[in-house]
């Protein structure tokens, strides 16, 4: 099967990869983006219900508002349908069903083999996936007799299921200190970081 030849192809179509599409047009380059789930929006639509961690007003991407109340922190099915009409408005060839299975260097330029087949050559590529799409599970020693629950921040979905739990979330990045906010009104909730946690306002 041929190749076919683009200028950058942007990799996930989540905040992130919408973003470094819309500077290439700006650039008068050609870009596509291969997306390996069903639909543009990276991995915002099944993942975590947290919201961002920051403020709307901060949180849109170049050239699109979010609306609303600039001072909200937009949950997960906003943001999911913001990047839905961002994708649609931007206008740039989103490929849905295209994991790329390797990114490989050339004499020109990059080879992106796609998973079941296919081939994207180009001169150079945007990695934007996030940690969602394979979360990492760090082999912490015991893990494999655990006897209990442990779900990776990619699967939270509301602290109602662990009411009355006593819960350690492990990590001290944003989205573990707003899982653990969240835990915090209906369980018993220790945060275990490397590090002391960084409080800004």
């Amino acid at each position: 099967m041929s190749a076919e030849h683009f200028d950058v192809p942007a990799i996930g179509s989540g905040r992130s990869g919408l973003a470094a599409a819309r500077g290439l047009l700006g650039e008068g380059l050609r870009p596509v983006i291969p997306e390996a789930s069903g639909r543009a929006a990276g991995s915002w639509p099944g993942t975590t219900a947290v919201p961002l961690v920051s403020p709307a007003r901060y949180g849109s991407l170049p050239g699109m508002p979010f609306g609303g109340d600039p001072d909200r922190y937009p949950r997960r099915d906003e943001v999911a349908a913001y990047l839905l009409r961002y994708a649609e408005r931007l206008d740039v060839d989103i490929r849905i069903h295209s994991r790329v299975a390797a990114v490989r260097a050339d004499r020109e330029g990059f080879t992106l083999d796609l998973e079941g087949g296919g081939h994207l050559d180009a001169r150079a590529v945007v990695t934007a996936t996030g940690g969602f799409g394979r979360p990492s599970r760090p082999a912490l020693p015991g893990i494999g007799t655990f006897a209990d629950t442990l779900p990776h921040v990619s699967e939270y979905r509301a602290p109602q299921v662990y009411a009355g739990w006593r819960v350690v979330v492990v990590g001290a990045g944003n989205s573990a200190v707003q899982v653990a906010v969240e835990l915090a009104e209906v369980s018993r909730v220790g945060l275990a970081g490397r590090a002391p946690v960084r409080w800004f306002p």
